[in-house]
């Protein structure tokens, strides 16, 4: 994980989720954060302009992979005919904590803010084989980006191509990664929401794997929980399972701030509730 914004005055990196009431009910009683599999983010086009982006990659570097190892390439090929045996699940985390485009995605104004310690959250994470990065929004950061997961295909073929067993490992080993790079590469003029992307990526359906219900139908789902690791030497007390802050929507009455409180008390926990400084009022 590269460098995260800070902030506040104990100078820590916050990483804030956001989510309707109902999402941070749930949050908050599950101890956990739910992370989509990528075929159902609300917008396709994103994991498009990544994937196009990956896959240019490969392709500058073919003769060379096809040059290590031809069933290499065979494979390659075989896993973007075959993408649907690939899962990716993702969530969405932010550096800023009260932005009026994202309020405005989150039941207009009338949602909430969670403030995570980023390091907390960073660990109990990779306890579970989830990444969580930086988006990347810069166009010559991002080819390079992709440049890198090629080139880390071309290292691992590198090391054991002797039988042809080795090449579809390492292939398949690496797929999940060049997902995982797709993921992150996001179109510039999404740049004002600093988001992170929590991310898990495999073969095969994860361990854990869930459905929910939505307007659309049934979305795969697979929860990060984030009291895994309780890290005792956190400022935070341990029971707030590194959350820090809870930010209330622009649009939603005084009074949720005593809600928040009581959902708090009732789990047990206690921290800071704010409300969002955005002078906004839902249509």
């Amino acid at each position: 994980m590269s460098e995260f914004h800070r902030e506040g005055h104990s100078n820590r990196m916050i990483l804030y989720h956001y989510t309707s009431a109902a999402g941070l009910h749930g949050i908050v009683a599950g101890k956990s954060l739910w992370t989509s599999h990528y075929r159902f983010l609300n917008d396709t086009s994103e994991f498009r302009h990544g994937w196009d982006i990956v896959l240019a990659a490969i392709e500058r570097r073919g003769a060379e992979i096809r040059q290590i190892s031809s069933l290499a390439w065979e494979t390659i090929t075989l896993f973007r005919q075959h993408s649907e045996s690939v899962h990716a699940f993702v969530g969405s985390l932010t550096s800023n904590g009260d932005l009026l485009s994202q309020w405005r995605g989150y039941n207009r104004g009338q949602g909430f803010s969670i403030g995570f310690d980023a390091d907390w959250l960073l660990q109990n994470a990779a306890a579970q084989g989830f990444d969580i990065t930086p988006v990347i929004y810069d166009t010559e950061q991002q080819h390079a980006a992709a440049d890198a997961a090629v080139a880390l295909l071309m290292a691992l073929l590198s090391e054991g191509t002797d039988e042809a067993e080795g090449a579809r490992a390492q292939v398949k080993r690496w797929w999940p990664h060049a997902l995982k790079t797709a993921l992150v590469l996001k179109n510039e003029h999404f740049r004002e929401e600093c988001e992170s992307r929590l991310v898990w990526a495999g073969i095969s359906w994860p361990p854990g794997l869930k459905t929910r219900v939505s307007r659309a139908g049934l979305v795969p789902y697979r929860s990060c929980q984030f009291n895994e690791v309780i890290i005792h030497n956190s400022i935070s007390h341990p029971n707030n399972c590194g959350i820090e802050e809870i930010i209330i929507g622009p649009a939603l009455a005084p009074q949720q701030v005593w809600a928040v409180e009581a959902l708090l008390a009732t789990h047990q926990m206690r921290l800071a509730i704010k409300r969002s400084a955005i002078p906004y009022v839902a249509d």
